[in-house]
């Protein structure tokens, strides 16, 4: 059996682009049936990307939230809203930004939206922790220190911003039941970022009709730090999940490589991805396009056994 058709992410592309069709064209050429617009799409790309959607150059997997880029952001900013924040101004332009991506969503034809779910108002330790484990001293009092810091400040805050996580998020997955969409909720690679590890049946029970969606990097770099086991993680919830963003990972903290520049073991995670799942791959700009295209070639020949 084959694994599910791999798209790829704008997130590639996007930035070096001024008009949407040639960035879709660029996309198709390299063989990619399929893509997920990226939180980078600038309102001046949507012209062009309209023209190439309704000339079929290419079919639209997921978006990633916020499509297209907020007013007054002028580059990659999932984060610039979130559905945490403690200001009830900016949670309520949260929402109303992932309704308008849900919108898009539904007018593509496209299966589901990913969605960063928010970070609080900690001290940026997991900065730190990577200098750490950079410096040889993963397990040392010091980083046993900082972590055990950040993991009790962040059970301590999230306690204050559930309430508000959760009410955005009831309106934004009643309009995805509407709209015939998925939201997919993503793992993140940050210590002050939601969810970590043991919050994730809380989300996924409060939010039946949404799904886990699996970044191969972020919950790498999770790994490397000593948060989780990544196949443990990954085999534990692949009853909830939808989709995943494939990339690759090098320690302490290179991530968004192209598949085998990195040191992840994927043949011990491709077998399980079930065919529903929506596969995106999605690399940092600077990857090289033979790259891309060779990370494609690298999908196809990989049949699930």
């Amino acid at each position: 059996m084959s694994l599910p058709e791999l798209a790829i992410s704008t997130s590639w592309n996007s930035a070096r682009h001024t008009d949407g069709f040639a960035m879709l064209e660029e996309l198709a050429a390299l063989g990619f049936k399929s893509v997920e617009l990226g939180h980078g799409i600038r309102f001046s790309l949507w012209p062009g990307l309209l023209r190439a959607l309704d000339q079929k150059i290419i079919r639209v997997a997921s978006l990633h939230n916020f499509c297209p880029l907020p007013l007054g952001f002028l580059k990659a900013s999932p984060n610039c809203y979130e559905f945490t924040d403690p200001r009830p101004s900016r949670r309520a332009r949260a929402v109303a930004l992932t309704l308008e991506t849900l919108d898009h969503a539904a007018a593509f034809g496209a299966k589901a939206v990913v969605l960063h779910l928010g970070s609080l108002r900690q001290r940026p330790r997991s900065h730190r922790l990577v200098a750490l484990m950079a410096r040889g001293q993963l397990g040392s009092r010091a980083y046993v220190r900082q972590k055990i810091a950040a993991v009790r400040e962040h059970e301590q805050l999230f306690s204050a911003a559930w309430p508000w996580l959760r009410d955005c998020l009831l309106t934004v997955s009643d309009h995805a039941r509407k709209k015939n969409l998925r939201l997919g909720f993503e793992s993140r690679e940050a210590v002050e970022e939601v969810p970590l590890e043991n919050q994730w049946d809380l989300l996924l029970n409060e939010f039946p009709a949404a799904g886990y969606w699996h970044d191969f990097g972020h919950s790498a770099q999770k790994a490397a730090l000593g948060f989780l086991d990544h196949a443990a993680e990954f085999r534990r919830r692949l009853p909830r999940l939808i989709g995943c963003h494939v990339q690759d990972f090098r320690a302490p903290d290179h991530d968004h490589l192209a598949p085998a520049d990195g040191d992840l073991p994927f043949n011990e995670f491709l077998p399980l991805i079930p065919p529903s799942a929506l596969c995106v791959l999605e690399l940092s700009p600077r990857v090289k396009q033979e790259k891309v295209r060779a990370s494609l070639a690298w999908w196809q020949r990989r049949p699930a056994e």
